[in-house]
């Protein structure tokens, strides 16, 4: 198995996102964005510690929806993939016209380090092991190597798990005092 090909397939499908987000009208995602504002709204009222649990499992139930439906089509990771690209790319555009580029920076950069290498490893696992079910549905070959592509991915879908620790850390505990800073509230 060449799990190369399936990270740089990944990280392709998210730049794709991140460019049509730089370059698409935002109000195409104008659904995503409310979600998100609605996200951080409920987030409001609760301690850090909440916030954090709230997002390793909000981030760690993606990275399993994504393995899990893989073999549907591989519809789920690269739908999951694009938007997400584009709602950050998008997210940021809006974020650095309204207050800065460095605010920006501050906002994703700190934590954005681990929590996107989850993501692409993450959905790089998903992608390899959905084409790999759905290549053993017509081969043999591929059908004998089912058992194997999964434990193997099972192992990149753990280790962007694990990754998800420091990033859900870093996010709550970290990235609100640089924005703080940055923005100068």
């Amino acid at each position: 198995m060449d799990y190369k090909k399936w990270l740089i397939l990944a990280a392709s499908i998210f730049t794709a996102g991140i460019i049509t987000g730089f370059f698409a009208p935002a109000d195409l995602i104008e659904g995503q964005l409310s979600g998100l504002e609605e996200t951080a709204n409920a987030l409001e009222g609760f301690s850090s510690l909440g916030v954090f649990l709230v997002i390793l499992l909000k981030n760690a139930l993606v990275f399993l929806m994504a393995f899990s439906l893989a073999p549907v089509l591989l519809v789920y990771p690269v739908v999951t993939l694009f938007l997400n690209g584009w709602i950050l790319s998008a997210v940021g555009v809006l974020f650095a016209r309204e207050e800065s580029l460095l605010a920006v920076i501050a906002g994703i950069i700190p934590h954005g380090i681990f929590e996107l290498s989850a993501f692409v490893i993450a959905q790089a696992a998903a992608l390899s092991f959905g084409a790999m079910a759905i290549s053993s549905v017509f081969s043999r070959d591929a059908r004998s190597q089912l058992g194997a592509n999964f434990r193997q991915n099972l192992r990149y879908l753990g280790l962007g798990m694990a990754l998800l620790i420091p990033a859900a850390a870093i996010e709550t505990f970290v990235t609100p005092f640089l924005l703080e800073k940055t923005l100068g509230i």
